[in-house]
């Protein structure tokens, strides 16, 4: 329960001891990379892992793909804690650490659609609220004085598929006030408590497209990030010319938007021209209908893009027969992780849809052993972060939380053969099973280390 001030005042004043005073849980907010969640799900599932034995699910029925779940167990140093989840996407999550916010502008033209900029969703994010504060672990709000009792307004930490050095949110600011006489200077640093593994991902041709892609270069990523190109300048072939080809891709929130860019070497700030089959603006995010038949019209959404890889994912199942531009035929590529690659390549999420193919990198296909060897590029690697200036209780359980991750992630991940079109890979690699490293931050061409010194 809730400790009151009339209490608190009691226990001062020696009318009533403490060993008569029930002492509420610890609430610890976690948000950030949706890559990381499943991963996250079973180290607070696993005893031992995260907690120091065994640990409750208070978010009933809530899955490891689930937007919101809720563990709790016991953490050496603090007590019982509640890690409370909620996934928003890598930048949006370390935007939230860091007291930032991200704006997005709408897309004209686009259904839905509204004039003038708007937060990113997910920044700030909301919280299912616990028992402790009236609530049934069913109801969603954002963090107040009153959500879990400790008096903040940010979350404690984030997951995110690359450091805040390359990410949209500085991590410092100096601001002059109006008439330039005194200034100011804000630390917006997320603390780095770990990276704790490798998230690859995979570019994909979507359903039924025309002519067959099987490769692309990440000079040819970089031409088509900036728009439509004609198929001919991926396949080599004249004849392809009349048909263009055209990027589905998330938005800026995500953590797999700012690795595709910095792989191909586009700038992270950099705006970039996306598209889609079937989609409107639902209260500022950008939805997929669910219409999967062939003869649609690609929509341009222009620097914006979706939410979530599974979004991502469907539109790929779109049958792109017949479809165009308006004008002119055209073939859909996307970039995904493993998981959602996993669900376009199947592609039976509705009535009408098929599977996306996946596509070479420079190449090589992805898969747990050519991501280890450095063999396939195409990845990034997943951090910890904690709130600006995080000290204490949320501290601790950060380092817990890292630890846990380290030892799942090592016993579950990373140890498929094969590739992406033989056998399901991991959707994170173990750190230290990797062979090569970037240099700099999250960027650069992979080099060699040798087994266990990333």
């Amino acid at each position: 329960m809730k400790i009151n001030k009339y209490t608190s005042a009691l226990v001062a004043l020696g009318i009533v001891s403490m060993a008569g005073v029930a002492q509420a849980n610890t609430y610890i907010y976690l948000t950030g990379s949706t890559a990381a969640r499943a991963a996250v799900f079973g180290a607070l599932q696993t005893s031992g892992d995260v907690f120091s034995g065994a640990s409750t699910e208070e978010s009933t029925g809530a899955t490891n793909g689930a937007t919101d779940f809720v563990f709790e167990g016991n953490i050496t140093g603090v007590g019982t804690v509640d890690i409370i989840c909620h996934w928003t996407g890598s930048e949006a999550g370390i935007a939230a650490v860091a007291g930032q916010t991200i704006t997005q502008p709408d897309t004209a033209g686009i259904p839905g659609s509204s004039a003038g900029n708007f937060n990113l969703p997910g920044v700030p994010p909301v919280f299912l609220v616990g028992p402790a504060d009236g609530g049934s672990w069913t109801a969603t709000a954002p963090l107040t004085s009153d959500n879990g009792g400790r008096g903040i307004t940010t979350p404690d930490l984030s997951m995110a598929d690359t450091s805040q050095a390359v990410s949209l949110t500085p991590q410092s600011s100096f601001h002059l006030n109006a008439n330039w006489k005194s200034s100011s200077f804000n630390n917006t640093a997320a603390a780095q408590i770990g990276e704790v593994a490798v998230v690859p991902f995979t570019f994909m041709e979507g359903f039924d497209g025309s002519p067959s892609i099987s490769n692309i270069t990440t000079a040819e990523a970089n031409q088509l990030i900036n728009g439509e190109n004609p198929a001919s300048l991926i396949t080599g072939n004249t004849a392809d010319s009349g048909t263009e080809v055209a990027l589905v891709g998330r938005n800026k929130g995500s953590g797999t938007r700012v690795n595709e860019l910095l792989n191909i070497g586009h700038g992270v700030t950099t705006a970039v021209d996306q598209w889609a089959f079937n989609v409107s603006y639902s209260a500022n995010v950008l939805t997929f209908g669910g219409t999967y038949t062939s003869g649609q019209t690609l929509q341009e959404i222009v620097n914006d893009g979706f939410d979530s890889g599974s979004s991502v994912a469907k539109v790929l199942e779109v049958n792109e027969t017949s479809a165009t531009d308006g004008s002119s035929p055209v073939a859909l590529l996307g970039v995904v992780g493993i998981s959602d690659a996993g669900t376009a390549h199947t592609g039976t999420s509705g009535t009408g849809s098929g599977a996306a193919t996946f596509l070479t990198y420079n190449g090589v296909y992805e898969g747990d052993q050519s991501v280890i060897q450095g063999d396939y590029t195409y990845w990034g690697t997943e951090h910890l972060l904690g709130s600006v200036g995080i000290t204490g209780s949320p501290l601790t359980a950060g380092q817990s939380l890292y630890a846990g991750l380290e030892t799942y992630i090592a016993a579950n991940y990373g140890t498929v053969s094969g590739n992406v079109t033989t056998a399901s890979q991991s959707i994170l690699i173990p750190i230290s099973l990797m062979q090569v490293t970037r240099s700099g931050s999250d960027s650069g061409y992979p080099s060699w280390v040798g087994a266990g010194h990333f």
